[in-house]
Order: C-alpha cells, then sequence, then structure tokens
C-alpha cells in the first residue's frame, strides 16, 4: 500500500487521523489484537491511500478536506471521514463531539458524502472515461463504538472501535467497498458495469495523478541571481554597525576572514567620508578590484591603486620608460620617488581608506600612506579593511599587531567574524582545504555563515594530468552554461599566472569565443575586462578582492605550504552560489566531498 504523503505530519490535532494512519500504514489491527485475526489476508499492493486530501471545488463549501480517500483497484475510491472523540451524541438534530457544545446539523455520514459526491463530480466532469468508477463514503470512530442505525446511513458504512478490534482497516475499506458494489448492482445503475474492474489500476493512477500531482518548480536562474545578491547586501549591510560602533574612533583595523563583508564596508566608509565632508582615498592592490571600487565610489572618493597612486604622487608621465622598469622599481624606487612628491605636493586627503589592506599595508609603501593623510598614520583619520591570518600572501606583508603598536601609534581593531557572502558548506570546503578550524572561541574560521545552504553544494573533481584536466574544465563549463550561469557571472581562478593556468589552454571553439582573461597586456598597459560577455579567468592574486557567482578553482596540486593553503581559501571563497575545484587526484583524502 502507497500512502501520500508517506508520513503523518506530527502537528495534525487529530489523535484519530494519526491512529487511522498507523493502521493503514502497518495494514494491520491495533496493538492488543489477538494474531492473526488482526491481520488482512488482502492484496494491498496497489492500494494508495491520500491523507488530507483538500477539495477546492466542493458542492456546498468554498473548500473542504477529505481525511483518508482508499484508491482500490477493482473496487472503487473511498471516502473515509475520521472522527477521533472519545464521546458521541446527537440531540435535536445536532451531532456533539467531545466537549464541543456548538453542535453540527450536518452530521459525519453527511460530511463523508458530500466530500464524496465533491470529489466524483469533479473527476467524472473533466475526466467522462471516469464516469464508471464506484465512489462511496465511510465514517470511522477510532474510539468509539458506534452501534446506532439509522434510514440516513448503512451499518457497512461505519468502522468503529469494536469493529478494529475485530479486522483491519483495509478490511473495513474493502468490505465498505464491497457492500457499495453490490448495492450499486442491485439498483441497477447503468453507469455501472460490473465485470469491468473498474477502477483498473491505470484509472488509480489517474485519479492519484489528478487530485494529488507531483511537481517541481524551479526558480528561474535571473531569480535566483537576484534573491542571493540581495541576501548578500542584506546581510552585509547588517555589518554596517561596525562602522557604527566604531565612528568616534579615528584609527580602525577592522579584520576579518573573506566572505565578511569588508569591500563593501569600505565603499560605505567612502560614503560617509563624503557625507561629513573628508576627502577620503580609497585604495587597494588590484587593478581589476580597483577599477570596480573606482565604479562604485565615483563622486565619493578618490578609488587607486597604490601603484597608480604612487606613480601620480611621483609626477611619472603616463608612458614613461620608468614604467618598464623592474621589481625593483616598483618596490624600491617608486614608493621612494612618491613620498619626495607628496612631500613637495601635499595630497592633503582628510581620511584613508584601504581595501585588501593586507596586501597594501607594506613596509615600502608605509612612507607614501604616511604623507598622504593628514596627521600621517599616528594622527590622522583612517579606515583599514583586511584578513591579516589568511590573505597576507605577500612575503613583506606587515604584522598587524607591529603596525598597529608602532607604526600607527595605537589603533582599535574591530573584529568581523560572520560571514555574509558564502553559504555554510562553500565556507566549509575553504576552511577545510586552508586547514582552518571552523567556529569562533578563538579559532581562525567564522563565527557563522549568515546565508543558508541553497541547494549549490560545492564539488571536487580529481584529476591525475593536464589533459584529463582540461577535459573537466570544458565539461564544468558547459555545466554551467546549461544550468543558466552566463558568461560573465562565471570566473576560471588559478593559482598561477594567467599564461600557465589551465584556462589558457581554452585556446579552440567555442571556447576561444567565451573565455577571456580578466587582464589583459596593451600597449598602453594592464586592460581590466569588467563588462564583456565572457567568462574572464585569472590568477587568484588578480581576483582578490572580487567575486563572481560561480567560480571554477584550477590547478590545485598541492596543499602543504601556509602560502598554497591560503591561495586555495582565496580562490574558494570568491563564489556566492556554486563553486567546483579542479584538484591533483593526490588530494582526494583531503578534499573529498
Amino acid at each position: 500500500m502507497r500512502l501520500i504523503p508517506p508520513h503523518i505530519d506530527p502537528e495534525t490535532p487529530s489523535d484519530g487521523e494519526k491512529l487511522v494512519f498507523e493502521l493503514l500504514a502497518a495494514g494491520s489491527a491495533p496493538a492488543g489484537a489477538a494474531g492473526a485475526a488482526g491481520r488482512t489476508g488482502l492484496d494491498t499492493a496497489a492500494w494508495t491511500v491520500l491523507h488530507s486530501q483538500d477539495l477546492a471545488h466542493h458542492r456546498r463549501q468554498m473548500e473542504g478536506e477529505v481525511d483518508f480517500l482508499v484508491v482500490a483497484p477493482g473496487l472503487g475510491v473511498l471516502v473515509i471521514e475520521v472522527k477521533g472523540c472519545h464521546r458521541l451524541r446527537r440531540e435535536r438534530g445536532l451531532w456533539f463531539y467531545g466537549a464541543d457544545a456548538g453542535g453540527d446539523p450536518r452530521g459525519p455520514f453527511k460530511q463523508a458524502s458530500e466530500a464524496m459526491h465533491s470529489l466524483r463530480e469533479r473527476l467524472s466532469k473533466h475526466r467522462r472515461h471516469l464516469g464508471g468508477v464506484l465512489f462511496q463514503s465511510a465514517v470511522c470512530f477510532p474510539f468509539i463504538d458506534f452501534t446506532d442505525a439509522s434510514e440516513e446511513w448503512h451499518s457497512w458504512q461505519v468502522i468503529d472501535h469494536g469493529r478494529l478490534r475485530q479486522r483491519s482497516i483495509v478490511d473495513c475499506a474493502a468490505s465498505a467497498l464491497t457492500q457499495a458494489r453490490e448495492r450499486v448492482l442491485h439498483l441497477r445503475k447503468a453507469w455501472f458495469e460490473p465485470d469491468a474492474g473498474e477502477p483498473t489500476a491505470e484509472q488509480c493512477e489517474e485519479i492519484v495523478r489528478v487530485l494529488r500531482p507531483d511537481f517541481e518548480f524551479y526558480e528561474s536562474p535571473k531569480a535566483r541571481a537576484n534573491r542571493i545578491d540581495a541576501e548578500i547586501r542584506q546581510y552585509t549591510e547588517s555589518q554596517f554597525e561596525a562602522l557604527d560602533h566604531m565612528r568616534r574612533m579615528p584609527r580602525v583595523v577592522f579584520d576579518g576572514p573573506a566572505g565578511t563583508g569588508k569591500t563593501l564596508l569600505a565603499i560605505e566608509a567612502a560614503r560617509r567620508a563624503r557625507s561629513a565632508g573628508r576627502r577620503a582615498l580609497l585604495l587597494c592592490f588590484n587593478r581589476p578590484l580597483a577599477e570596480w571600487l573606482r565604479e562604485q565610489t565615483a563622486g565619493l572618493c578618490d578609488a587607486t591603486t597604490i601603484s597608480d597612486h604612487m606613480v601620480r604622487a611621483a609626477g611619472i608621465p603616463a608612458g614613461s620608460p620608468l614604467l618598464e622598469g623592474g621589481q625593483a622599481f616598483w618596490d624600491e624606487e617608486l614608493p621612494r620617488l612618491a613620498a619626495e612628491g607628496l612631500i613637495e605636493r601635499p595630497a592633503g586627503y582628510d581620511e584613508l581608506i584601504l581595501d585588501e589592506a593586507q596586501d597594501v599595508l607594506r613596509h615600502h609603501f608605509l612612507d607614501v600612506l604616511d604623507f598622504s593623510l593628514l596627521g600621517g598614520l599616528k594622527d590622522g583619520f583612517w579606515r583599514l579593511f583586511g584578513d591579516f591570518r589568511h590573505q597576507a600572501i605577500y612575503d613583506d606583508s606587515c604584522d598587524l599587531a607591529a603596525f598597529c603598536n608602532e607604526d600607527a601609534g595605537g589603533c582599535a581593531v574591530y573584529e568581523l567574524d560572520e560571514n555574509c557572502r558564502n553559504a555554510p558548506a562553500v565556507a566549509a570546503l575553504a576552511c577545510a582545504g586552508a586547514g582552518i578550524r571552523p567556529g569562533g572561541d578563538g579559532s581562525d574560521g567564522y563565527a557563522r555563515c549568515l546565508r543558508p545552504d541553497d541547494g549549490d553544494l560545492p564539488e571536487v573533481r580529481f584529476y591525475r594530468d593536464a589533459e584529463r584536466q582540461h577535459e573537466l574544465l570544458c565539461a564544468s563549463l558547459d555545466e554551467l552554461r546549461q544550468d543558466g550561469f552566463t558568461g560573465p557571472q562565471v570566473a576560471v581562478l588559478s593559482t598561477r599566472s594567467d599564461a600557465a593556468c589551465a584556462a589558457a589552454g581554452l585556446t579552440e571553439p567555442p571556447w576561444s569565443d567565451r573565455v577571456t582573461p580578466l587582464v589583459r597586456e596593451t600597449q598602453r598597459g594592464p586592460a581590466v575586462d569588467l563588462h564583456s560577455n565572457r567568462t574572464r579567468y585569472a590568477s587568484v592574486y588578480r581576483f582578490k578582492g572580487l567575486e563572481a557567482r560561480a567560480v571554477v578553482l584550477t590547478d590545485i596540486e598541492r596543499l602543504d605550504s601556509a602560502r598554497e593553503r591560503d591561495l586555495f581559501y582565496v580562490g574558494a571563497t570568491r563564489a556566492t552560489q556554486r563553486l567546483i575545484v579542479l584538484a591533483n587526484e593526490s588530494l582526494r583524502g583531503r578534499l573529498g566531498v
């Protein structure tokens, strides 16, 4: 026997319905029945029982409900009304159940009959071939013995406590349908053909499909993306209270792991600076992040990379041969020239804001930052947003404690520990790969993830060689495309440089027309692609501070060093919805999910 639903709602208020459901599920008499006396000999394997079937088209009411609907091949359809009262009386034509003082003029048999006729009319109206199926009603009193006789009902329509102790409820239901068939045959109803075997198994399935169909509706990719964006913004904006708490502090470090809303807090800090009449400078290290921040803060502040700020402060014109110098120029010569330029031509910023501050707070940049701000780092007004534990992936990054105590001359540190961006499953995989303990209480992980898991669990797909990784990458991009993730919603990230990463090997159609590097070198310098309709690929270094709906993280060969683990963590936490990791087979034990 198939019960739909297969389990009764524990919140069902009727103890009688709960007992009847249990009896139907067991296909036997209740506890206390002697041995096989309570067992049924019927083959009920093809029976279907619907519990709590709503009737939107009741013949007398706006809507109604059937407690149990038994659909039995070869017998018919039985509506069972359950009255789980422990006391019943009828006076002056009114039925009183238990302590009910109001009284019911219809009574249970008429209630069951009206529901049955409403159901039959509804089905036969739209499916005339079901017109020969027998429909009947019965009333079950599981806790009392109902022995009254009346012209208003047949005795075989009663299933009471006494009968349930003598036989199973399925026997009672089958008996009611059998007696109803005999009565219809005796009345010579033209629509009834006793030898037709109706309802057939196919008719039974059709009745069940019509009354309680299985269905599945999908949220459209666009609607889901908009909902997730709204979720992230809502939870991130709840983090604005961090700025509120520290509004009276002139110098604050907001320290938190990936996904805790630091970049949007930096944007909000720029907005508040503008509202307060302060001229603000917003700096980060990566050019793609700087381009995005510049768009988001237009009219609020000056947003740029630390490198471009130094070039401007040093007075070096665009196209100068100096800008083609090696790493020593950018790390040593340019910071010196920029500091000298700021001494001669003070920038005069009232507030300094750093996003991804762990990348900008590097020893050879400190003088530039100090001279850019009125009052300097020790006496000026600044807000720093960064992850100094797991995203400080440059060797010369400052130690946070040393910076606060020495270079800043003392400041406040506000810890952010609630993940606004990632669902718990994504955050858990990122932390597992990085060796970060989950949870708060002094650990390095998140106190909690504000967004719920939404069915998009992260996946790790393993490869043995470059050829297999190429196949997995193509298959992953195809899959994401089929799932509604359009080109710019997907980012392919790598622990390697753009030239050496797996995505650089997507040189054949259709990938050559769908995938492009995030940053392309041109004669005028690096050009950032934020607005094309293609999927972009980049190193984790270049994508820091940004996010994408779907991320494919490639080239995960080892997780032995702190640098390798941190890069995995940064890359994985860029995903707001879907995360696919392509990792070497040797990491199966560590990343198997």
